[in-house]
């Protein structure tokens, strides 16, 4: 076996699981849920075997990690696991893929990038939708310019996926507090959801108001792109979902993981009464990079997006990674988001994601 899931019982990481074995390769589903993981090896086949794991039992987790080439990390929200698992990895001297979409847990695991190099290993973070498909949008833009002057990420994910603690606290991080954005040139600290902006998404979307949350893009993208601005802007329907957030960052006055934690307990309670009649509708969400700039003394405003749930489009990319690891098609060794890694085929990303109905679309916007 080559390839380890942590957290394989997860929304994402059953879709991890079945595209890797649907492109011919053995999986080992790691996670501490022994019954559902068994079940679930068993639905998908021979490729298919299951691991019972705690990963918070560091030494186990260190030699079992031993025996594989590559650990797709699917267990979150990151910002909460620190740097245990990397740790592991590293001492395992295994490469490592995620669909890490933390702030500050990416930055964690940029400033390991000395000694993942130093140990012949590849770290490949943020392989999701967002962050992830939109690093990779907005590299597409700033290698079509000559001159980039901003990176504008923005998404909406439509509150009808399945929605656990995982995603809910990821949430409450993001949209409460401060989070991290690059304007003129530096990072600064900005209050969540604020600065309101409607964007217009593909149909049947339409027209989605979005606000500053915390993500990844900011944090790497500046270090890879040249350009003077870097934000992230993000949305859910209804919109009051914006509204309690606030509420609870105001009478929240420490916010630290244990607090978090019980912030998200209230919200998977309540949240069921404010998402709406799911059935009603098509769960669709949707990833947009749009890159401004220049090109030849011409003003240039490129707009990429794409359109999906949000399972498939999180675990897709990340599949995609792992198999261009174990391929040997990705072999430069450091840390890298989708950005800097300096022997990631776009091309042949886009052709691995069509295969899969997933499709970057392209346009030109006149300001």
């Amino acid at each position: 076996m080559s390839i380890i899931i942590l957290g394989a019982c997860g929304e994402i990481g059953r879709y991890i699981a079945l595209d890797l074995v649907k492109s011919g390769f053995d999986v080992v589903l790691a996670d501490i849920r022994e019954s559902e993981g068994k079940h679930l090896a068993k639905k998908l086949g021979s490729r298919a075997s299951f691991q019972k794991l705690d990963v918070m039992d560091f030494d186990s987790l260190v030699e079992v990690l031993k025996n594989y080439e590559v650990v797709v990390n699917n267990i979150g929200p990151y910002y909460m696991f620190g740097d245990w698992i990397p740790k592991a990895t590293i001492q395992a001297g295994i490469n490592y893929v995620d669909i890490c979409d933390d702030h500050d847990a990416t930055l964690m695991f940029l400033n390991k990038n000395k000694i993942v190099e130093r140990e012949n290993l590849t770290f490949f973070i943020n392989s999701g939708a967002s962050a992830g498909l939109t690093n990779i949008m907005a590299k597409m833009g700033a290698d079509q310019l000559g001159k980039v002057s901003s990176v504008r990420i923005l998404w909406f994910e439509d509150t009808g996926e399945t929605i656990g603690f995982g995603q809910l606290a990821h949430w409450a991080h993001i949209a409460m507090g401060k989070v991290p954005q690059f304007i003129n040139g530096k990072w600064v600290n900005i209050k969540a959801l604020t600065d309101r902006e409607v964007v217009e998404f593909p149909k049947p979307l339409g027209s989605i108001p979005l606000y500053y949350v915390g993500h990844p893009e900011p944090v790497t993208i500046p270090r890879y792109i040249d350009t003077n601005e870097a934000i992230c802007k993000g949305g859910v329907l209804p919109e009051s979902d914006i509204l309690l957030t606030k509420i609870l960052d105001r009478l929240i006055l420490i916010k630290d993981i244990k607090i978090m934690k019980l912030v998200v307990k209230f919200f998977l309670r309540i949240f069921p009464l404010i998402t709406g009649n799911v059935e009603e509708r098509e769960i669709l969400s949707s990833f947009r990079s749009d890159v401004i700039g220049s090109k030849n003394q011409k003003d240039l405003h490129l707009s990429y997006t794409v359109i999906g749930p949000v399972a498939k489009l999180t675990s897709i990319p990340a599949s995609i990674i792992t198999q261009m690891i174990l391929n040997k098609d990705i072999k430069s060794y450091g840390v890298f988001p989708p950005e800097g890694c300096p022997d990631l085929n776009i091309e042949q990303m886009k052709k691995e994601l069509e295969k899969r109905n997933i499709y970057i679309t392209e346009k030109h916007i006149n300001d």
